[in-house]
């Protein structure tokens, strides 16, 4: 009886702990509030009664993932007038380097003003007359080869010459605003990936660069930075309690943004090395048919490079499997995306020396992505990764020199 008992409770006694072990947890209250929601409760003068222009896209969201421009366009005090798209579009679906193009938004029926149609990528006057105020909410990578950033450095521009006002509505930097790694872009090499001489990683949020860019560049801009709240540097991505929203199609994750900065340049070199592309985390894996991954992962971790590990990995990309390392940021404020890519390129150009590394039709586009020849010429000569550091190191210093008067958060 005693055991006809027990196997007739037994299934109830283990449901119940079934159901208590995984009943679902409330959700951590964000600890950070983006400029949208600060400019919402707090700085409404600023656009009250006014035709507002809105410069975004997928990624400007609040801290409940609701969009921005939905936020607007159901405000009675205001008018949203014109939506400005960037590279990706205005929804963030549009492959990388796609004409943007203009006309209406199918779910707002607002005109559409690309930024990203041509070589042109700076607004016109005749789209700044339709309204009384710009802003601006984009999540960006923290890279300098992203061109969200420098799709806001025209529009400062545009709105200098042309007498409209700028808010941006700031968001966190994804290294904590702390990390100043990589070149300063050399004049030269002045392209869409690199319009102002910044290094490769700025260390600042786009509230932060853009006082920058407006002050050190007299771009003229009546220029206003609503600020976040709650946010302080060296603060991780988790720590905020805010949502990861895909910065574009091939940047799903945090990670791949993070890792975007050390390999993007990888990216490339003509295909060389792949970085993880197709497949499930782009940016995140270095790797070739021709590499001995185990001895790649174990020489690259014994560099001791600063918040990154480096893990053994192989995936089949298209006809051929890729053997390499997959990159694990393990603190994004202690890493340093610039420096380890030069630590990997290192590493290939001494163990493979005959790979065709830096192919001369891709050379000027790798430049390009690094703002100078310097570091492609010293890797291709086989010089170490530390040789490389040193010689970005006296334009990273007075870049930070300057940077420093540009902060807003501690």
């Amino acid at each position: 009886m005693r055991l006809l008992l027990l196997l007739l409770f037994l299934p109830l006694a283990l449901l119940a702990q079934s159901s208590g072990s995984v009943r679902p947890q409330a959700a951590k209250k964000p600890v950070v509030k983006p400029g949208i929601e600060v400019l919402l409760e707090n700085r409404m003068d600023l656009i009250k009664g006014k035709r507002v222009g809105l410069m975004t896209n997928q990624t400007g969201v609040d801290s409940k993932r609701r969009s921005t421009l939905d936020l607007l366009a159901a405000r009675r005090d205001l008018k949203l007038t014109a939506l400005f798209a960037c590279e990706h579009g205005i929804r963030g679906d549009l492959p990388a380097g796609t004409v943007v193009p203009g006309g209406r938004d199918p779910r707002t029926r607002l005109p559409v003003y690309s930024l990203y149609g041509g070589d042109d990528h700076r607004p016109k006057k005749v789209m700044l007359d339709k309204v009384d105020v710009v802003i601006y909410d984009i999540q960006d990578t923290g890279c300098r080869s992203y061109t969200y950033i420098w799709s806001l450095a025209e529009m400062i521009a545009a709105c200098g010459q042309n007498g409209k006002p700028l808010i941006v509505l700031d968001r966190p930097d994804i290294f904590g605003g702390s990390v100043v790694d990589g070149a300063v872009r050399e004049e030269a090499f002045k392209s869409f990936i690199g319009l102002y001489p910044v290094p490769k990683v700025y260390g600042m949020t786009c509230g932060e660069l853009a006082r920058f860019l407006n002050t050190e560049y007299r771009l003229k801009c009546k220029l206003t930075v609503v600020t976040m709240s709650g946010w302080r540097r060296g603060m991780s991505w988790e720590q905020t309690g805010l949502p990861w929203v895909a910065t574009s199609p091939k940047i799903q994750t945090l990670r791949s943004s993070q890792c975007f900065a050390a390999s993007g340049g990888i990216g490339v070199l003509g295909g060389v090395l792949n970085i993880g592309m197709p497949g499930t985390q782009p940016f995140q894996s270095v790797a070739a048919p021709w590499i001995d991954a185990r001895r790649m992962a174990a020489d690259l971790k014994a560099q001791k490079l600063p918040g990154v590990d480096f893990v053994a990995t192989n995936y089949k990309s298209g006809a051929y499997m890729q053997y390499g390392v997959q990159l694990k940021v393990t603190q994004a404020s202690r890493f340093l995306p610039a420096r380890t890519e030069a630590a990997i390129l290192a590493w290939v150009r001494r163990n493979y020396p005959k790979q065709p590394l830096f192919q001369d039709k891709y050379a000027r586009i790798y430049d390009k992505a690094n703002g100078t020849s310097s570091i492609r010429l010293r890797l291709a000569r086989g010089d170490s990764w530390q040789t490389v550091v040193k010689s970005w190191e006296p334009g990273l210093a007075a870049f930070r020199a300057k940077r420093n008067k540009y902060m807003i958060y501690q």
